[in-house]
């Protein structure tokens, strides 16, 4: 419903919801609603611009329900807005608006948190008015005639202070809630990395496997297959993977092999300590590279390049992008 009441360029002001809610409302039991509209229109000069949107919005706040010609109004409601028995009380009815819109989440939109920032001279709150969204610009200007935003030329252009009155509502309700939205955005972006790591461990883990079960089926007539092993897990600093031979006449590890899988796009991350194996190891170190896309198919064999910290680091046709950059400073400095 939030989608649909930010269509509206216009979702009334203070006086015509006080004409709306207090004149018009307590007719809608005996009327149909042609006939509510064509009173509006009657009786208020610019209600009528704005009246779909009035009826949106209130229906979003979960006041009225509208169906065909009948509009239904909470009764606790409608007595909770007059205040003193006659007056709109804007300040229920702003708040009820503010929590309306943090229950549709979208309160961390029109207050962004690198947007609100604290006058310590002023002690007042206030929120840099570009950096609301324009979809919620009718929002914005509801919030300012109902005196929740208030224009304070002492801040400086671009800016709007949030009324006095509303402080403590303003803490407890709306900064409270982007803290913990942002905790849990912090949590759930965590667990999703945590999550990722782990389906690229057991993505590389696959990988690894095919490649011995290669490598054990190319040496099997070797004397020492069963030195052919994954090493990964157990050495993790090692540089590589898995340690094989080159050929039957092997008799020493001569084949040290670094495993990388990926799908779709030729793309691989090559850490500093597994380049520097492969530039101390030279035509011993082998990258297999394993399309994961294809490990299905009958007879698939990986990409396999021997030595490539001079075939594929040195080598300009590979595109090299940095990920992470170490920082150090010597002590006496």
């Amino acid at each position: 419903m939030l989608e649909e009441l930010l269509k509206y360029e216009k979702l009334g002001n203070s006086t015509e919801l006080s004409f709306f809610l207090l004149k018009v409302l307590p007719l809608a039991r005996n009327q149909k609603m042609s006939d509510l509209r064509a009173y509006c229109t009657a009786n208020h000069y610019t209600i009528g611009q704005s009246l779909n949107g009035i009826l949106m919005l209130l229906e979003f706040m979960g006041l009225v329900s509208i169906s065909d010609e009948e509009i239904l109004v909470q009764d606790e409601f409608f007595s909770s807005i007059k205040n003193g028995g006659e007056g709109f009380d804007q300040s229920k009815f702003t708040k009820t608006l503010l929590f309306a819109l943090r229950n549709a989440g979208s309160i961390e939109s029109i207050f962004p948190s690198d947007a609100i920032k604290l006058d310590g001279i002023e002690n007042v709150f206030y929120v840099k008015e570009n950096f609301i969204p324009l979809q919620y610009t009718s929002v914005r200007n509801l919030l300012i005639s109902l005196g929740f935003f208030v224009r304070n030329s002492s801040l400086g252009q671009n800016l709007l202070a949030i009324n006095g009155e509303y402080t403590n509502f303003f803490l407890d309700e709306i900064i409270k809630n982007i803290k913990e939205a942002d905790r849990n955005r912090r949590r759930k972006s965590l667990q999703l990395l945590k999550e990722r790591q782990a389906q690229q461990e057991l993505l590389g883990k696959e990988a690894e496997i095919f490649v011995l079960g290669l490598e054990q089926q190319r040496l099997k007539k070797h004397r020492l297959v069963d030195s052919i092993k994954r090493i990964s897990e157990e050495y993790v600093n090692a540089g590589y993977d898995i340690e094989s031979f080159n050929d039957n006449n092997s008799f020493f590890i001569d084949r040290f092999i670094e495993v990388k899988s990926y799908s779709g796009r030729l793309e691989f991350y090559w850490s500093a300590n597994e380049v520097e194996a492969a530039k101390e190891l030279v035509d011993k170190y082998f990258l297999y590279l394993v399309d994961r896309s294809k490990l299905s198919e009958n007879d698939y064999s990986p990409k396999i390049i021997q030595n490539p910290y001079q075939n594929v680091f040195e080598n300009n046709l590979w595109k090299k992008e940095s990920q992470t950059w170490k920082f150090s400073v010597e002590e006496n400095q």
